[in-house]
């Protein structure tokens, strides 16, 4: 009568291995889920950081290689203008940043002690 009430040992060994194995399987999985989710969106920020930054240089760009402008622009040298006065102005001329370069090498090249 005792052999009914004992308890089938293999039968909750195989039961636990099989669930450690299967818990493994699981945690493996949502490690995995985890690292390409998390990837995967390093990547879009990285993308979107990399855009931005190229059109923001892209306008920079843009800017500087234009054809010599006048422009005027508040003179940061001049006295600051009091209450209801206008700055003072100044014309700058723009030119690309090649020529500038060009210049400025032009310049060096041709000053005393060089």
């Amino acid at each position: 009568m005792a052999r009914y009430d004992d308890l089938n040992t293999k039968m909750i060994a195989y039961a636990t291995v099989l669930s450690i194995v299967i818990l493994v399987i699981v945690l493996q999985g949502t490690q995995a889920l985890c690292y390409s989710m998390l990837n995967y969106e390093r990547s879009r920020k990285d993308t979107k950081i990399i855009d931005a930054a190229t059109k923001i240089k892209g306008e920079q760009l843009e800017s500087l290689s234009g054809l010599a402008k006048r422009v005027e622009v508040i003179d940061e040298s001049a006295p600051i203008a009091k209450k209801g006065e206008q700055p003072t102005m100044k014309k700058v001329i723009r030119i690309p940043i090649q020529e500038a370069q060009k210049l400025i090498l032009k310049e060096l090249g041709s000053a005393p002690g060089a």
